[in-house]
């Protein structure tokens, strides 16, 4: 067992390739310093979950750094319930680490040098002292804690800076974002949003509200004039370089050792990285070669070297294929081929034609464990399923009608998402058996594994996204009702909230609501 390990958590997106960038980014930028054992990064609404990430540790302490900008719902309740719940599923275990939380890290001081050095840099020749700087939050009424964190750094702004103004603006509550020029005199206002990543609200909201663009979509100037005055809008301070350091600040203060220097972090716990290679040596020789498939991907083994492919292209010459670089991959495969974002791991949409071609064990692992966050330490440990009701109880605030979803409409769900993920499903309805995998080819334009067989690679509990979609179900809006029988390209996959939604068409294909079946007789 290691010493430390370093786990940033953060919210992630369904919908919004943006919103984890920040956060793997930052994870790269700490594993290069070399400090901690493992860097992972665990996420509400993407891979790995935050229960799960605790199978990937092997250290005798992991320190969790939120990466929120402040206390409220998901740092204090969401985040403590299902690390918890992570904790439960390998007590006992000879890797299982001590865990100690921190605070989130836009709480922390540092955070205000962060947003203060994000506004000069964007203010360029504009002398400090003749601009003013206005921190953007979120703000809502029903988390106090969300005004405070802003009101806090805008206080200390005040102290620390020359600023000719520093004030609080925000979208839910008063002093609004679209009263800006109300709310400061100088004719420069620096405009730093206090959010972890872009994404709706800074790209298109912010924008629009500040009065410097009528059309988000076609973006917007920096600085941006509106009545005479200019407008120096930042993307969200969340993303900026100087966030790895606070980060660290963070689990420095809970006691981590930051003056370590670690050769290589490991991208797969040990003992199950070893169990998996082992399992790789073992498959049946196939030519000068031994061959496995994981999911979506198939792992070649000769002469001592790996090679990685996506399952399709499993006869294809190397020369047809697209060689990729192990250090990008992570990204590439966070994409289809379309260059949409993927909403699940699972989602039988990994491009094809490429390949990672001689690759050493510790690269092999990386790159499977990039597409497939978590699954080789599932696979290996063989945990008990987690039962959808199980799953749906647990689960609060806009989320908690989940748990009405009838038998019926559970079935025809898991059919229109299941069927079209590459994982094994080894859980139920309630925990009672019956796990078997239903068959994707009940929905037009899905196909079955290759080998008609069952995927090596498990899911042992409902995933998020999966969640996301039963809510739409039970949300009362038609979910099945509307007459489009073709997904709309533009719609993001992870987008359920369109009636042109893949999976939204799916589902009513699943239940036989067409088109020809609403038409009036």
């Amino acid at each position: 067992m290691t010493e430390q390990a370093l786990v940033v958590a953060a919210h992630g997106s369904h919908r919004n390739p943006d919103s984890a960038l920040p956060t793997l980014s930052h994870a790269e930028t700490i594993r290069d310093r070399g400090c901690f054992d493992q860097v992972r990064t665990a996420f509400w609404k993407e891979s790995p979950s935050f229960r799960d990430v605790l199978r990937t540790i092997d250290a005798e302490t992991a320190y969790v750094v939120p990466l929120f900008v402040s206390q409220g719902y998901f740092v204090d309740q969401v985040l403590p319930r299902e690390f918890d719940l992570g904790i439960d599923d390998v007590a006992g275990e000879s890797t299982a680490p001590e865990m100690v939380y921190t605070d989130p890290v836009g709480t922390h001081s540092a955070m205000t040098d962060v947003v203060a050095a994000r506004a000069r840099r964007y203010l360029d020749d504009v002398p400090e002292e003749d601009a003013a700087l206005a921190v953007v939050g979120h703000g809502t009424e029903r988390n106090p804690k969300s005004a405070k964190a802003v009101y806090n750094h805008v206080e200390a702004l005040r102290e620390q800076t020359d600023f000719a103004e520093v004030g609080a603006l925000f979208m839910d509550e008063a002093p609004a974002v679209e009263d800006i020029l109300d709310e400061f005199t100088a004719d420069d206002i620096a405009v730093v949003p206090l959010f972890i990543a872009d994404g709706f609200h800074t790209r298109d909201e912010i924008p629009e509200l500040l009065g410097i663009t009528d059309d988000p979509r076609s973006g917007y100037p920096v600085p941006g004039t509106v009545a005479g005055r200019r407008i120096w809008y930042t993307s969200a301070v969340g993303t900026d370089r100087l966030v790895p350091d606070v980060i660290l600040e963070r689990a420095g203060d809970a006691g981590a050792d930051l003056d370590r220097d670690v050769e290589q972090d490991q991208p797969v716990r040990p003992d199950a990285a070893e169990a998996f290679l082992s399992w790789l040596d073992a498959a049946p020789a196939d030519g000068d070669r031994r061959r496995r498939e994981w999911g979506d991907l198939i792992v070649s083994v000769a002469d001592g070297a790996y090679e990685l492919r996506h399952r399709d292209d499993r006869d294809a010459s190397p020369a047809a294929l697209t060689e990729q670089e192990p250090e990008t991959f992570r990204w590439y495969a966070r994409t289809d081929g379309a260059g949409r974002f993927r909403p699940f791991a699972g989602e039988r949409s990994l491009p094809t034609g490429w390949v990672l071609p001689d690759l050493d064990a510790t690269g092999l692992l990386r790159a499977v464990a990039a597409v497939y966050p978590a699954g080789i330490e599932t696979w290996a440990d063989d945990p008990d399923p987690v039962a959808f009701r199980d799953v749906a109880a647990r689960q609060t605030g806009m989320y908690a009608g989940v748990s009405e979803l009838s038998s019926t409409e559970l079935d025809d769900l898991t059919t229109a998402v299941c069927g079209n993920c590459a994982k094994r499903r080894t859980w139920d309805e309630d925990g009672e058996g019956g796990a078997e995998r239903l068959s994707a080819d009940a929905v037009e334009g899905s196909e079955p594994p290759a080998d008609g067989g069952e995927s090596e690679l498990p899911c042992r509990e409902p995933c998020s996204f999966l969640i996301a979609a039963a809510r739409e179900v039970r949300s009362g809006d038609e979910f099945d009702e509307q007459p489009l029988d073709q997904p709309e390209t533009d719609v993001p996959p992870g987008d359920l909230s369109q009636p042109s939604n893949r999976y939204r068409i799916r589902y009513r294909e699943v239940r036989g609501v067409t088109p020809s079946s609403q038409e009036s007789p």
